[in-house]
């Protein structure tokens, strides 16, 4: 059913096979065939580098819309139908498609699949009483026959690219190897790729334009370990051929490289949004240190506000407030303004009235307002 898939893949491999024997690679290169394989990954992860750059931007885009998207649970937490109804609408008003973020995982499924399925044909295809048995399958997928045998016996550090970690000894000196350099460079492999892996988590959880709280934070930091270690064991516990680790090795590599240049290139627009209270810890002073009321530490008079007086700094030197070489102008608008400022009542005091603080004498009244 899945021909067509398998036959895709195989034309893709055995172009760059072609490429790299005409580079001069022999025929039954294991390196020619492993750097077939690379190529192959290279392939499709250019042809889905857009999709991923737009996966980048979901992602972003659905770290804005978590408050907002709170905001909807806790109002209609006890109405699930209007909750969904709700959420469509606001994915529709911030131009939101969860297709996006998924889009280039799934296309990247049906081509490790494929790889799959034509590795472990190949390593049935090694075996004598399989090629007596079922000699037509030789020329399946767009192979020739040479082309199937080649690959099958295919090897790099004497590790043959058709075996898996589990496979027997007997099995892996059909291949043409050993099982001991065949199990050491699996492992090898793996380490590398959860090694890359982790890498991209840490680059993907620098670049976040929000950070986490709560339950998402706890689960951001068991993902940080747990999908590296789960790239370590599947790779044990299931029979994933050489060739198909390869893919992974390659594939994962080129994520964390992929995952540099979207930071680099396409940083966020926006400023990540701070937690809730970090604004008031930035604001609040040092232990010991006395906070600052209107500009001045809280308990210092207000006379160092005066010209001249000196002001308490935080290392306990003092500095004056005005400059001791003033030109003779200067000195004379200071002391105008200090006149001027000598007028002004203290606080509970009177108003001075006149120059001389005595109420000025009444007038008296004309001969000819008396006359009248």
């Amino acid at each position: 059913m899945l021909d067509f898939l398998y036959t895709a893949v195989s034309w893709v491999l055995l172009r760059w096979h072609q490429l790299f024997t005409a580079l001069g690679f022999s025929q039954s290169s294991g390196f020619g065939w492993a750097l077939s394989i690379v190529f192959l990954v290279i392939t499709a992860r250019v042809l889905l580098f857009r999709l991923f750059i737009k996966q980048v931007h979901y992602t972003r885009n659905m770290q804005k819309m978590q408050p907002k998207i709170q905001k909807l649970r806790e109002k209609y937490k006890d109405d699930r139908a209007a909750l969904n109804r709700e959420m469509m609408a606001l994915q529709q008003e911030e131009g939101f498609n969860p297709l996006s973020g998924c889009l280039p995982m799934l296309l990247q499924i049906p081509v490790f699949i494929g790889l799959y399925h034509v590795l472990r044909h190949l390593a049935a295809a090694a075996s004598e009483s399989y090629q007596k048995r079922v000699p037509q399958n030789l020329h399946i997928y767009t192979f020739s026959r040479t082309e199937t045998l080649d690959a099958a016996r295919a090897k790099i550090f004497n590790a043959p690219l058709a075996a898996s970690f589990h496979d027997s000894s007997d099995l892996i000196r059909t291949l043409g190897g050993d099982a001991t350099p065949t199990r050491i460079t699996l492992v090898i492999l793996l380490i590398i790729s959860s090694s890359a892996t982790f890498g991209t988590q840490l680059l993907v959880r620098r670049n976040a334009t929000s950070a986490p709280e709560g339950t998402a934070a706890t689960v951001q930091k068991l993902m940080l370990y747990l999908i590296p270690v789960g790239t370590l064991a599947s790779g044990l516990l299931f029979n994933f051929p050489l060739g198909v680790l390869l893919y992974w090795f390659t594939s994962n590599l080129w994520t964390l490289g992929q995952q540099a240049y979207i930071i680099r290139y396409h940083p966020p627009t926006d400023e990540p949004v701070a937690p809730v209270g970090q604004l008031g810890k930035t604001l609040a002073p040092r232990p010991g240190q006395r906070p600052v009321r209107n500009g001045r530490p809280a308990g210092v008079s207000r006379s160092t506000d005066r010209p001249g007086a000196a002001a308490d700094t935080d290392d306990g030197t003092a500095k004056t407030s005005l400059d001791k070489a003033k030109s003779a102008d200067g000195a004379r608008n200071a002391s105008a303004a200090s006149a001027a400022g000598s007028t002004t009542p203290r606080p509970g005091q009177r108003p001075n009235r006149g120059g001389n603080g005595k109420r000025p004498p009444a007038k008296r009244p004309t001969q000819a307002k008396k006359r009248r």
